[in-house]
């Protein structure tokens, strides 16, 4: 008898964390952290040590709680695919020292860490690979560089994980493997079951004419993003569409860019972040940032949901200038310092109160696939079972689903282990 148990990520964008039992190995699938909570919420605890622990990828949403097993003195191997080794160290570590900052205590440290990314094993797509019993198999999800789909086959039955996953082309990358085996069982991630997103073209044409037009106004285009995978496609994207103009990055997002372009091969044009990066320079002190915002440019930085960071330092520099733009690439998160001032036109962070007077916009650039596509995707795999995770309407997501004819579930806190025969 097989067994999965869910352990976060019900009902809820967030801690992503499951467990399947085949009866001869424990297999955990992601562990991470509830976004901008305070303090950070883990998953629920897994309270056997398991044989290994399947990565999706790096987003601490996923493994923002992986290092608690090293804490725990359960380290054991952490399958994923590069560069998610080096991207999760970079925001793991980023947790501890913001964590420290705030006064926040963590249930891990710096040690843990370290010890985290040693037990790292780089893992490549659709090469298989044998635990004790079940085959593991890698798919390009098409969400950032590294991210996979996981698909289990344990002999006569078989389950994929999705992670986070895309079904378009975006100028970074390629849109996620479609070409699958088999699925019995599927755990799917729901974010955007209730919403569309714009034809991607018309949100780039439209962010490079506005960055454009604030340039000829004389003013700052300040751009803020994820630090892996936002900026630098939205790189990418200014680069196809000509740059004539001063361009610079800033803050987390020149480390994670270093990252991503020593695995060309997962990019979906190898060289096009090169290409870009052409254009573009570095910003390494305040002394540089004091003489950049001297003259028209663009500048990149984090972080996305203007939490801390660069963006911070520019925004009470900025904020007055009316000819200057403040374009948000991210989804906002609610009682974030980018979603207040999207509703009040308000920068409010720790202690600081600004009115901004920059011309402020958020552009859709999700890495996440939509709903027509979630639907679309479902379809084609056509599961026995679909679970429904990650997402703030699941349960609205699996009646739709079985409303079609599917045997959907949402797990929730006191629905959370099933059978899977």
């Amino acid at each position: 008898m097989i067994q999965v148990s869910f352990h976060g990520a019900m009902e809820e964008v967030g801690r992503s964390a499951f467990l399947v039992d085949t009866g001869i190995e424990k297999i955990v699938l992601d562990y991470g952290t509830k976004l901008r909570e305070t303090p950070p919420l883990f998953p629920m605890p897994i309270k056997t040590k398991p044989d290994c622990i399947l990565l999706s990828h790096c987003h601490l949403d996923h493994s923002g709680g992986v290092p608690i097993f090293s804490a725990n003195g359960d380290s054991v191997p952490i399958f994923a695919i590069d560069p998610t080794r080096s991207l999760t160290e970079l925001l793991l570590y980023d947790s501890v020292k913001i964590s420290h900052e705030e006064g926040i205590h963590l249930p891990f440290d710096d040690e843990d860490v370290m010890n985290t990314i040693k037990a790292f094993v780089p893992t490549k797509y659709r090469k298989p690979f044998k635990l004790k019993k079940s085959e593991v198999t890698y798919f390009d999800a098409g969400h950032i560089p590294g991210s996979a789909m996981i698909h289990l086959n344990f002999g006569k039955k078989s389950l994929l994980y999705t992670g986070d996953f895309n079904t378009v082309d975006t100028r970074l990358l390629k849109k996620a493997d479609t070409n699958l085996p088999d699925v019995n069982y599927l755990v799917t991630e729901s974010t955007y079951a209730q919403r569309e997103h714009p034809p991607r073209e018309g949100v780039e044409k439209e962010l490079v004419e506005l960055i454009e037009e604030t340039i000829s106004k004389d003013g700052i285009c300040l751009i803020t993003g994820f630090a892996i995978q936002r900026l630098q496609e939205i790189l990418v994207s200014m680069s196809k569409r000509g740059i004539d103009y001063p361009v610079y990055l800033d803050g987390m997002a020149k480390k994670a860019t270093t990252i991503i372009n020593k695995h060309k091969e997962l990019l979906r044009e190898p060289n096009a972040l090169d290409k870009a990066l052409e254009k573009v320079q570095y910003v390494n002190s305040e002394k540089q940032r004091k003489k950049i915002i001297k003259n028209p440019c663009a500048i990149l930085t984090t972080s996305g949901m203007l939490t801390g960071g660069a963006v911070v330092w520019y925004l009470k520099k900025l904020h007055d200038q009316q000819n200057s733009s403040l374009f948000l690439t991210g989804f906002q998160l609610e009682d974030t310092p980018g979603k207040n001032l999207l509703e009040t036109g308000m920068f409010i962070h720790k202690n600081i109160s600004l009115e901004v007077n920059m011309f402020v916009k958020r552009f859709d650039f999700s890495g996440h696939v939509g709903r027509t596509g979630l639907f679309d995707f479902i379809k084609k795999i056509n599961p026995e079972k679909v679970f429904c995770i990650h997402g703030d309407h699941t349960e609205e997501f699996a009646q739709e689903l079985r409303d079609k004819g599917y045997n959907a579930v949402a797990p929730v806190a006191n629905n959370r282990t099933f059978d899977l025969h």
